[in-house]
């Protein structure tokens, strides 16, 4: 089975997943809240203006055989609204996810109500020869 026939297959698995229940996160900073999901493709993420309600966490699938990597300006790690910011951490001047792998997502906790710019990376992994880095802009609205 070729590489492109199991990562469409692992997708349509964890795209099932999502459609059969809300994401309810599990640890205390994000019970109870409903997770929004950004999709992260080749070039370009959806929705390219995600709106959040105040309670909504937030969580970005990454839907190409690239590692993703999301990032923030360092500030807005300021106007995050709990204690445990979810896969994010300072990394210098910029909020960072660890690298989202293929079919893999990552989740940042409440933000308080704002615009937030954000940019994901994608690169090529080990064996994937899709050369350099490409990168895709975001925004976050919290209401």
């Amino acid at each position: 089975m070729t590489r492109n026939i199991r990562l469409a297959l692992a997708l349509a698995a964890v795209a099932s997943l999502f459609a059969a229940a809300p994401l309810v996160a599990e640890d205390s900073d994000h019970a109870d809240h409903h997770h929004q999901l950004i999709r992260i493709f080749e070039g370009r993420v959806r929705p390219a203006v995600q709106t959040l309600g105040a309670a909504d966490a937030l969580g970005w699938l990454n839907y190409t055989s690239r590692i993703a990597r999301v990032s923030f300006a360092r500030e807005v790690a300021k106007k995050l609204t709990c204690t445990s910011p979810g896969s994010f951490r300072i990394d210098g001047e910029r909020l960072i996810s660890g690298d989202i792998q293929a079919t893999q997502f990552a989740t940042l906790c409440n933000l308080a109500p704002g615009e937030y710019d954000y940019q994901v990376t994608l690169r090529s992994g080990i064996g994937v020869g899709q050369g350099g880095e490409k990168t895709i802009d975001g925004k976050i609205v919290v209401q």
